[in-house]
């Protein structure tokens, strides 16, 4: 096998892996929208709306709670160290970082196929 065929399987894996998660996507498509960073209880509120399919002001505290918790120490966490998200778990705080080629084309797919409208 090629060198470069296991450096891109391995990219490949990786990618797929950061993208497995609907919620993970949905963290991607929030930050990507925004020109700075996002407080954790914002990212919370916007995804758990996304996931349930109403608007952002109808996310009970609970719903906004259960996905806080995997946000924090699940999701961001694996997108940080996947390297496309940059997390302060102290601040509670995460910014998008422009992702490689390949994840890029990856996520814009799934943007196009998936994407879910803000509701604010």
């Amino acid at each position: 096998m090629l060198q470069g065929s296991v450096t891109d399987e391995r990219s490949l894996n990786k990618i797929f892996r950061l993208l497995a998660s609907e919620q993970r996507r949905y963290v991607l498509y929030y930050l990507h929208e925004l020109d700075g960073s996002a407080d954790l209880d914002d990212i919370a509120t916007q995804v758990a709306a996304w996931q349930r399919e109403k608007p952002s002001e109808e996310v009970t505290d609970d719903e906004r709670e259960r996905t806080l918790i995997r946000l924090q120490n699940v999701d961001l966490p694996k997108l940080a160290d996947g390297g496309v998200v940059e997390y302060d778990s102290r601040t509670g705080m995460a910014r998008f970082r422009e992702p490689g080629r390949l994840l890029g084309l990856f996520l814009l797919f799934a943007a196009k196929v998936e994407r879910p409208v803000r509701n604010e």
